[in-house]
């Protein structure tokens, strides 16, 4: 009972949150456009089968702000952590680090600016992240499966890695 009390009042100030700032966002947009400065909304990003969805291919330099949705018909939890890719590197190289090497693999990786933490399904989160040039990911290291439970592979390892530039 205690962790169905406390995963609620998490739903419930994760939502909060988003609506929140979203609406800091949407004030931020409608600023930008009147003469004043803002960040407008990059991409709202989500997960459905343990793949990201509406990812940009390319963002300019700077700062965008991303909002991140779980949106997976079944109880689970999932993150979009920003790396940086070196030259040569691809999301596959991420894919197959975490496949041969588990959850540990993460610190491979460059993380870059802010971290769009664990999202359980039906909430998101909304992240600014001031980017230079390059190329980067989004990758999930999460391990909860489909069926229930907090263990498995991570699901970088399923192909819960997108990769977009920054130019």
């Amino acid at each position: 009972m205690a962790g169905s009390v406390h995963r609620g009042w998490k739903l419930t100030a994760a939502v909060f949150g988003v609506f929140l700032a979203a609406s800091v966002v949407s004030s931020c947009s409608s600023s930008s456009s009147s003469g004043g400065s803002g960040t407008a909304l990059a991409a709202t990003i989500f997960v459905q089968n343990f793949k990201y969805n509406n990812v940009p291919t390319s963002v300019p330099a700077g700062i965008n702000t991303f909002l991140f949705q779980n949106q997976e018909s079944f109880p689970i939890t999932h993150e979009m952590i920003p790396i940086a890719l070196p030259d040569g590197k691809t999301a596959q190289d991420v894919i197959d680090g975490a496949t041969a090497n588990g959850p540990s693999d993460e610190d491979s990786w460059l993380h870059i600016g802010g971290d769009f933490g664990a999202v359980d399904t039906g909430a998101g989160i909304l992240v600014s992240l001031n980017l230079p040039p390059g190329n980067y990911a989004f990758a999930c290291w999460q391990t909860g499966t489909q069926s229930g439970g907090e263990n498995g592979p991570p699901h970088a390892s399923k192909g819960m890695v997108t990769s977009f530039t920054v130019a």
